[in-house]
């Protein structure tokens, strides 16, 4: 019998198995042949890589993964971060003309600021006036996460709160149609600007300004769930890849999980314990026997209604030497782009010396833009890659045809006609399935903060849980990964562990209860015997 069964091997599910380890029985069952889920940092031959084709940097204000990291010895540096500036209708323009009457946008007097992030800050504060004297942004004594939580759940727009509505729908009411044009197409996701929760939105924005610099590990961020993991091995836990959720049902005290491995029915039972490690869409996948919940149809609605994937994709570029502008001998030096072409980010790694490979994530695309690369994504003229090892995955694989494009607009860009061919070339697109999209965001009408908690345990008589970002309070961070995993760890009974390092976000602000010293809520289920606090 198993103990725990933990179904997911993103970091949400490697930190589960690392964080269990030597608790009982525990497995780890994962879909493909790899660890990492939404972090997959490809290496290439050039060595210009590793191409990060998920999650690529972590903040310095986001304290609990960079203490994890810390804890487990990992290398990481500072990302220096520079804005080379704008494409966008047709014009490239640096951030300081935000504030020139030449910029190619209406906008209203009181809109032209001086870059991206003034404007940002310009709207939130007509949406939530004096939210940027809040925390994250201000740190300083008397705010906190929990007072700003309370202050924006109390906001009203026309009359409804905050939540009630979608963010785009309130900036549309607050900003000229221009300004939402020009943040959309210069601050990188258009996705944050569009219909996602407005609460959520704004709390996500405010983060996104306060959350500090840029950091990365130096081997790749799919390292953190590989070494996760690898020490949970060393403990004990059993990984089992390509091993695909297919259903779960009740099996006496405990459940039943039948997975399809290498085209073939494997059930199996007496899981004691369950955590699904695993986005939406992978979720929705898995046929849940309606025994498992007082109202299968209510946890289907919840499951899909609350929070919606947001599809993004990536193209990398590699050359045996730049011929952008925009390069340093620093391999720490990242500079980018932003446009309204359908690339809409480019990013331009730095080198260790002037000779060396070089590598653009060449497009970054959400929203509509992320659709107009998929149509490329079936051709079978398949761009001959030297860049790429063979045993990479064949998802990754490019076509001519979008080099092509990819070129056209980089030349535009770049003010000429196209740019040189690439060596090698990778392209991802997170909206296939098993994923859905590379991030999620809580969808308007929904009370987040009442959802968490019953996502993490849809049944509270039965010991199945879920975790992982997509319906955490950051969505699209390993931060809100890490926080999720560790709340649903604590209803388990773990004790909060040394790396666990905020005071001020309480792993996720929401509706839980109180905690007490060691972390846990007062409902706790002490299931889990023979745990460490500091694993």
């Amino acid at each position: 019998m198993l103990d725990i069964a933990i179904v997911g091997g993103g970091v949400a599910g490697a930190y589960c198995a690392y964080r269990l380890a030597n608790t009982r029985r525990v497995a780890l069952f994962e879909a493909s042949d790899r660890i990492g889920g939404r972090l997959w940092s490809v290496p290439l031959k050039s060595r210009a890589g590793p191409a990060e084709i998920g999650g690529m940097y972590f903040r310095s204000n986001q304290y609990n993964v960079r203490s994890l990291i810390e804890h487990l010895a990992l290398p990481w540096e500072p990302v220096e971060f520079t804005r080379a500036g704008q494409f966008v209708r047709g014009t490239s323009f640096p951030d300081a003309d935000f504030a020139s009457p030449t910029l190619p946008f209406n906008l209203l007097p009181s809109e032209r600021k001086s870059g991206p992030a003034a404007l940002l800050v310009h709207t939130l504060e007509q949406v939530v006036p004096g939210c940027t004297d809040l925390w994250p942004i201000n740190r300083t004594d008397g705010r906190s996460a929990q007072a700003t939580f309370q202050n924006l759940r109390a906001v009203r727009h026309n009359g409804r709160l905050l939540h009630e509505h979608s963010l785009w729908n309130v900036l549309a009411d607050v900003i000229s149609t221009e300004a939402h044009a020009l943040l959309a197409a210069t601050l990188g996701a258009a996705l944050l600007f569009r219909n996602i929760n407005a609460f959520d939105g704004v709390w996500g924005l405010l983060h996104e300004l306060g959350d500090g610099r840029g950091l990365r590990l130096k081997d790749g961020y799919q390292q953190l769930p590989i070494e996760l993991v690898r020490r949970a091995e060393e403990e004990g836990v059993d990984v089992k890849p390509q091993h695909r959720l297919r259903g779960i049902e009740r099996h006496g005290e405990g459940f039943a999980l039948t997975f399809e491995v290498a085209g073939r029915a494997e059930v199996v039972r007496h899981a004691r314990h369950v955590i699904l490690a695993m986005p939406q869409r992978a979720l929705q996948l898995v046929q849940f026997d309606s025994a498992l919940f007082n109202d299968s149809g209510a946890f289907a609605s919840m499951r899909d209604g609350v929070v919606a994937p947001m599809r993004s994709c990536k193209v990398f570029l590699a050359y045996e030497k730049a011929w952008w502008p925009e390069e340093r001998g620093d391999a720490a030096h990242v500079s980018a782009r932003y446009t309204d072409l359908p690339m809409q980010q480019c990013y331009y790694f730095g080198r260790n010396a002037p000779d060396a490979a070089a590598l653009l994530m060449a497009a970054y695309a959400d929203d509509v833009s992320a659709l107009f690369w998929a149509q490329f994504a079936d051709r079978s003229d398949r761009f001959a890659s030297a860049a790429v090892d063979p045993c990479d995955s064949e998802a990754m694989r490019v076509s001519d045809a979008l080099v092509t494009s990819l070129r056209r607009q980089l030349g535009k860009m770049h003010g000429g006609d196209i740019a040189p061919a690439p060596d090698g070339a990778l392209y991802f697109d997170w909206g296939r399935d098993p994923y859905g999209g590379a991030w999620h965001a809580w969808a308007p009408h929904v009370e987040s903060w009442k959802i968490r908690p019953r996502m993490r345990q849809p049944n509270p008589r039965l010991d199945l849980f879920i975790c992982g970002e997509a319906y955490s309070q950051r969505n699209g961070w390993v931060e809100g990964a890490i926080n999720s995993a560790e709340r649903t760890l604590e209803r388990l009974g773990l004790s909060r562990p040394s790396w666990i390092s905020d005071p001020d976000f309480q792993f996720e602000t929401d509706d839980e209860g109180v905690a007490d010293v060691n972390g846990n809520s007062p409902n706790v289920q002490r299931t889990v015997t023979r745990h460490g606090a500091a694993a």
